[in-house]
């Protein structure tokens, strides 16, 4: 059995922990359960005191800029320095320069594994996925798709770094509860709601899904849902989403016969920020919104780990594995489809799954959400 070396022992940088995010901006939220997991448990019974530092993409940095938990971020840019054949020889000569004590890796990729070792770290603790076992100190089995949720399987991470870094002990804190994993995100406390909030209250509709069409609620379907909305005349629909869903949220607008305003500080009651709002912008549109409907996305995480009102449409993915974490979410998914969770970009059957998720339906759930009923 490895003993503590006693320059660990000391609170200097060989404590510092490196906690790698994942790719996608829905599973970097759902890593935000193990932050506050090794935050509660920085002060180890041996007298070290861990340095949590976390590496994410660029684009989400935002999120946790001024997040009180975390020492120091480390960017990771997957289309420049980070990229291409030398990206994870460069991006393990960066984590290196820190000199941490352990690698904690959110992403599955081998990628991120060879980053890890090369990175020099003693310990480096992750799923043993995508054939990487072999570079990790500390390497957990990895279960089918669904077996938990994926917040679950990122929070695992957290005793498994403890027991790494305390061999000889047996720590009853290196076991999470079984409760459902909590999100927070008080990097983004400082984000104030959109002060459009003060002038009625609006429903946010994100209808795209980077992964692919097979998690997209269809078009037909989303016009049924916001005409009902509008037709209140009490709700404003602002449609959310980055530059690839403005094609989605163009002909929205053009089948409800309305010209959609571009600024939320308009009075029109039907407004299009798609592509053109940046992350911290989007957080304050989401701080202010009443309620959010989407697709399984990085917005729908983002929304439920910002405590609004959420409602998750699922087509290929599978809720039990990625349903948004927060205290006031619900899910939707077809029923009778053996063909899912499939998984797929692109839907290859005869009937697509989602048609079958009704207007009617999500507005149901979205006023029993609001009126607190289960």
């Amino acid at each position: 059995m490895t003993r503590i070396m006693a320059e660990d022992l000391a609170a200097s940088p060989s404590c510092r922990v490196l906690l790698m995010a994942p790719n996608w901006l829905g599973d970097t939220i759902m890593m935000a359960p193990l932050i506050e997991y090794l935050h509660r448990r920085r002060h180890l019974p041996d007298g070290r005191v861990l340095r949590l530092e976390l590496g994410v993409r660029s684009a989400w940095a935002p999120l946790f800029a001024a997040d009180p938990r975390l020492a120091d971020l480390l960017t990771v840019d997957r289309g420049g320095r980070h990229g291409g054949p030398l990206g994870s020889w460069r991006l393990g000569r960066d984590l290196a320069a820190r000199e941490p004590l352990a690698v904690v890796l959110g992403p599955p990729s081998l990628r991120f594994g060879l980053a890890a070792f090369f990175s020099g770290a003693r310990h480096r603790v992750g799923y043993r996925s995508d054939r990487r076992g072999w570079l990790l100190t500390r390497g957990l089995p990895v279960l089918p798709r669904g077996t938990r949720h994926h917040g679950r399987e990122l929070l695992e991470l957290g005793p498994a770094l403890l027991s790494a870094l305390l061999p000889e002990r047996d720590d009853p804190r290196d076991n999470p509860d079984e409760t459902r994993p909590e999100v927070t995100l008080p990097g983004c406390d400082g984000i104030a709601p959109h002060p459009a909030a003060r002038k009625g209250e609006y429903w946010v509709l994100a209808p795209g899904a980077t992964y692919g069409s097979a998690k997209s609620w269809p078009l037909d379907r989303a016009t049924e849902l916001a005409r009902e909305v509008l037709a209140t005349g009490r709700t404003r629909l602002v449609l959310l989403g980055d530059a690839a869903a403005t094609e989605f949220t163009q002909a929205l607008a053009a089948n409800l016969d309305r010209q959609a305003a571009r600024d939320l500080e308009s009075d029109a009651s039907l407004v299009d920020l798609a592509g053109r709002t940046d992350l911290r912008a989007v957080v304050a549109v989401l701080k202010g919104c009443r309620l959010f409907v989407g697709n399984d996305s990085g917005l729908m995480h983002l929304a439920g780990a910002l405590q609004r009102p959420t409602i998750g449409i699922f087509g290929s993915s599978n809720p039990h594995w990625t349903h948004p974490l927060g205290r006031r979410t619900r899910v939707l998914t077809p029923e009778d489809f053996s063909c899912r969770p499939c998984y797929r970009k692109t839907c290859n059957q005869p009937r697509f799954c989602l048609e079958t998720v009704q207007a009617t339906e999500v507005l149901a759930v979205a006023h029993a959400l609001l009126e607190g009923k289960d």
